[in-house]
């Protein structure tokens, strides 16, 4: 009797080393990765989008004329945590393509990157939507992710001005003195008494010396110092 692949595969019914499964089984597993992996895409959009908001927020970091004092900033406030997460995440979901069988019928590496791709290109546009932006901005309050924290940066609610010094309500009301000179940068325009504003620089003794001060408003931080910073 020739074998063929039905035989072979009847054979191995027979001694048990084959088992049949029903359609409903199938369909119920193919549905339930389905649903994982749809889940696994939208999470890694969102801490993508996350990612993308914190850096569209504080790139006047690096591109503000700060300085070594901008970038030390940027890197010790930067959300690592998120991109760890990521990469998890993002490991895990290669994990679940390998068991398709799609994956080895085209090259896996290009599969990835197509795949990345996609998920950091849909997580920047989600930052640009209002209704994207109002989720980064209430979201990101509850993970602290837009409070600075660095040596080198201090941020708070403008309270007085004279043409040297800026002084600011920080948090748990504690006011800070800012001195400013002809070459503080002012990436977003001056500062006005009431404007929310973070500044990069050094302290010397009270007083903190800026070499940049940025205005915030509604259009990059929203009001998540509201939680933090009560206005005068």
């Amino acid at each position: 009797m020739k074998k063929t692949v039905a035989n072979i595969i009847a054979n191995k019914i027979k001694k048990g080393e084959m088992t049949m499964r029903s359609k409903f089984s199938i369909l119920f597993e193919k549905m339930s990765v389905n649903g994982s992996l749809t889940m696994l895409f939208g999470l890694l959009v969102i801490i993508a989008g996350f990612v993308f908001y914190w850096v569209n927020s504080n790139n006047d970091l690096i591109f503000g004329g700060y300085g070594q004092y901008g970038l030390t900033s940027f890197f010790q406030s930067f959300p690592y945590i998120f991109v760890v997460v990521f990469i998890l995440i993002f490991i895990f979901l290669i994990k679940i393509f390998r068991k398709f069988d799609f994956s080895y019928k085209k090259p896996f590496t290009i599969i990835l990157l197509f795949i990345l791709t996609g998920i950091l290109f849909v997580g920047w546009i989600s930052i640009k939507q209002p209704i994207g932006q109002k989720f980064y901005q209430r979201e990101g309050r509850r993970f602290r992710m837009n409070t600075i924290k660095s040596a080198n940066t201090v941020y708070g609610t403008v309270v007085y001005l004279e043409k040297d010094l800026i002084v600011i309500q920080g948090e748990d009301n504690k006011q800070i003195v800012i001195k400013i000179n002809s070459e503080t940068h002012f990436p977003f325009g001056q500062p006005k008494k009431g404007d929310i504003i973070r500044s990069v620089g050094i302290w010397k003794g009270s007083e903190f010396l800026a070499v940049g001060v940025r205005v915030f408003d509604d259009s990059n931080y929203g009001n998540f110092f509201d939680r933090h910073i009560r206005r005068p």
